[in-house]
């Protein structure tokens, strides 16, 4: 099984270290926040040295969360964020340090720094909460939901930007023993292990999505038709070609059918998956080759 199909529980747990993390980062801010005053009224000086801007969420953030959260545009995004909050706070103490005043304008750019980070961590946590709510429990793939608005965020993508992009439904057909004799084996199992073998092959930034009781949507971003045929024929080869390995040890053979679409710019998220339907229905009843392309 690939790790790709077991990340739901760690982002649940990570979830709870960024729920802990933001605590200790609001423990943090207070406290520098009254350091702040107190050196403004008092005249007193606040120290700018490195471990004082070390603050218990980026000892998180550079922590396991790289792992967990890495893949998330919002991750990154929340990184810049911190570092330029945190720059701005040593600013503003230095400049208070130099002035022995309160120093306004130093003080407005950090608040706004450190409002933008706040938005950025409900980004994350949002986007987080989301993908553990719309994973399908058996197989850990993405669910029809998490499919229908990542193909509507690649059409944008390709409209937007001009670019390719591609879809693909796989269907498991049927499952027999080595001698090609059908099996009784529990199904649950056999989805389980075909959506295994699946992610497996898939690219960094491919995604896969549980659609229906037998059926799979793999997303191929940045791919045009020519690519992804070449990508899609490959995993129908290992796939078919793959003997799995069952838990009472009977070893099984897969068929599956696949079919393969372009996201065009232009067309609804429905028209798109109505190609890769009418692809997978064409190599359904064709007898040369259960990988087909939607021909337009």
């Amino acid at each position: 099984m690939s790790d790709d199909l077991k990340t739901t529980q760690k982002l649940r747990q990570e979830l709870n270290h960024l729920e802990a993390a933001v605590s200790a980062h609001i423990a943090w801010l207070t406290d520098w926040h009254l350091k702040i005053l107190d050196a403004a009224m008092n005249g007193n000086s606040v120290s700018t040295e490195e471990e004082d801007f070390q603050t218990p969420f980026r000892n998180w953030y550079y922590g396991t969360a790289q792992e967990i959260f890495g893949h998330s545009p919002a991750f990154p995004a929340l990184g810049f964020s911190l570092e330029t909050m945190r720059s701005l706070a040593r600013h503003l103490a230095e400049k208070l340090n130099e002035t022995g005043q309160f120093p306004p304008l130093e003080y407005k750019e950090f608040m706004e720094a450190a409002a933008s980070f706040n938005e950025k961590i409900f980004r994350l946590q949002r986007e987080t909460v989301f993908q553990v709510a719309h994973i399908d429990n058996l197989t850990g793939a993405g669910d029809a939901q998490a499919m229908r608005n990542d193909i509507e965020a690649e059409r944008e993508r390709v409209k937007r930007m001009d670019q390719d992009a591609s879809i693909v439904i796989c269907e498991l057909a049927d499952y027999t023993d080595q001698a090609g004799e059908p099996v009784d084996a529990d199904r649950s199992e056999v989805l389980l292990e075909f959506a295994g073998t699946i992610a497996d092959q898939l690219r960094p930034y491919d995604q896969l999505y549980r659609i229906d009781n037998d059926e799979f949507l793999i997303c191929l971003p940045y791919t045009d038709l020519t690519v992804a045929e070449l990508v899609i024929k490959r995993l129908h080869g290992k796939v078919s070609e793959s003997l799995l390995q069952m838990k009472d040890g009977a070893r099984i053979k897969l068929r599956t059918h696949m079919g393969i679409a372009p996201i065009g710019g232009e067309e609804s998220v429905e028209t798109i998956l109505e190609h890769a339907n009418e692809a997978l229905e064409l190599a359904r009843v064709n007898s040369l080759s259960d990988v087909y392309s939607w021909g337009g």
